[in-house]
């Protein structure tokens, strides 16, 4: 995937970040994590990894407002890679959004790195159509 800078301005000034997709090793979630873009240095992440939520293949647990500006937040929204679900889930420090991923480069990517995976650790919940 290519190295798109999100957020110039917002975060990371002035350069802002770049995303980085992998899994959660424990359940195979999303895992999206961002570095700053000039010195690529970490700067945090966009999920986080609750496992007692109930999630499908497709959707994110997206940290509180406490963890990552809600700018930063709202601009990734506004590349149009992910949705609002308009489900909210009380977290230990607050309340987390749940977005579900729509742009297909990203899907693609998680299904790369899922097949990875050996096949008794795949117990994942189909995407929702």
């Amino acid at each position: 995937m290519n190295m798109m800078v999100y957020g110039a301005g917002l975060a990371s000034y002035p350069a802002g970040v770049h995303m980085h997709v992998g899994l959660y090793h424990s359940n195979l979630r999303a895992a999206i994590n961002l570095t700053c873009a000039d010195d690529g240095m970490p700067y945090g992440s966009l999920t986080v990894n609750l496992p007692s939520v109930d999630l499908a293949d497709d959707e994110i647990l997206v940290t509180a407002d406490w963890n990552l500006a809600p700018d930063l937040k709202q601009a990734f929204l506004n590349t149009g890679k992910f949705v609002e679900t308009g489900r909210w889930t009380e977290a230990c420090h607050g309340r987390g959004a749940l977005w579900r991923i729509a742009c297909p480069d990203l899907l693609a990517s998680l299904s790369t790195a899922r097949s990875f995976v050996p096949r008794r650790r795949q117990q994942r919940q189909p995407a929702h159509a």
